[in-house]
């Protein structure tokens, strides 16, 4: 049987690894991104200032130095997304770069 903090750290790492993935992609890549680029900004414009935007929304959860380096892979992301401007890729490598996380850094932090 589970006890409580089991149960906190499932649901923690389903959020992480499903919920998490198709919500902040959404808003960030084909809400954010996507507005910025029908207006004309540049795609390497909407890229840096999307991961930036992504950056401080962790930064305002979770600070610390880590919520900033959400950044370094929504670079990543962004680039995805303005190449194939579809969603689905991008969610799935957030749900992969979440899971690394998960499993890697997360027991360091």
């Amino acid at each position: 049987m589970w006890g409580a903090q089991e149960m906190v750290d499932a649901v923690a790492a389903g959020l992480a690894l499903g919920a998490a993935p198709v919500l902040e992609e959404t808003v960030f890549r084909a809400g954010l991104q996507d507005a910025l680029l029908r207006r004309g900004v540049s795609g390497v414009l909407s890229v840096l200032l999307t991961a930036g935007a992504f950056a401080a929304a962790h930064a305002l959860w979770r600070p610390g130095p880590w919520a900033w380096a959400t950044a370094l892979p929504a670079l990543l992301l962004g680039g995805v997304y303005l190449r194939t401007r579809r969603l689905w890729p991008c969610i799935a490598l957030h749900a992969l770069f979440n899971a690394l996380w998960w499993g890697l850094l997360r027991p360091l932090v």
